[in-house]
């Protein structure tokens, strides 16, 4: 059980489109490639690549377009020179014509990506030299581009996280669900993840019937935004 989700703000460029090869799809399905970065509140950013799924009738948007993405994720860990790729689930354009000088103007001033996380811890809780940070790092795996792919983040937070869950530790192996911004992108490749709500060993304390199973990815993207689907839809 692993999941990594990212979304936010994304200037996209150079959209062209590729046949989908998916067993038993359309004829004319296909998906649609978009240039991208995804940027850490520090100013620093990741080149990416955003992948829509469609069919060859839909529009391909033009250059320097803002969208608003929720998209399954790939992060490099071990290469600098390595993309990082987003397969949307939701792609959002915003309105307006990006040829326009006022374009910039009515664009969200927030530019880094958030990120949902469910994976298993790879290190020993760590404090740092400052006395207010802890990290630790995390593998989440996700089907991205019909293939599983595995990204290793650095979780990073505060002191004042930990009495909200009575935690002092966090053992190897054991499952977490983070949520958080991109904090800074590592030159020699990787994230570091600037955590604002942490789960701790989800998977056993769903087992015990302590704690409720994670939400889906569409509910807890939702409730960020202060949405509640109907019970009907939920």
């Amino acid at each position: 059980m692993s999941s990594l989700i990212v979304f936010g703000f994304f200037c996209v460029s150079g959209g062209c489109r590729v046949p989908s090869l998916k067993p038993g799809s359309v004829s004319n399905s296909c998906y649609t490639c978009y240039d991208t970065a995804i940027h850490a509140s520090a100013g620093n950013s990741l080149q990416a690549e955003i992948i829509v799924e469609g069919v060859f009738s839909d529009a391909v948007i033009a250059d320097h377009s803002v969208v608003f993405v929720v998209g399954k994720a790939y992060l490099p860990s071990a290469a600098a020179c390595e993309r990082g790729l987003l397969e949307a689930m939701y792609f959002v354009p915003l309105p307006g014509d990006p040829s326009c000088d006022v374009y910039e103007f009515i664009l969200p001033q927030w530019t880094a990506a958030f990120v949902l996380g469910l994976g298993r811890v790879t290190s020993s809780f760590a404090s740092h030299d400052d006395g207010r940070h802890n990290s630790i790092s995390v593998s989440c795996s996700d089907y991205v581009w019909d293939g599983k792919m595995s990204s290793k983040l650095i979780c990073s937070f505060e002191d004042d996280l930990l009495p909200s869950y009575n935690i002092s530790s966090f053992p190897r192996n054991s499952l977490v669900q983070f949520f958080g911004v991109i904090k800074n992108v590592v030159s020699t490749g990787g994230m570091t993840i600037d955590v604002k709500n942490i789960v701790t060993d989800v998977d056993r304390v769903s087992a015990l019937g302590k704690h409720k199973v994670p939400p889906t990815t569409d509910e807890y993207v939702l409730s960020v935004f202060g949405v509640t689907l109907p019970s009907s839809l939920s």
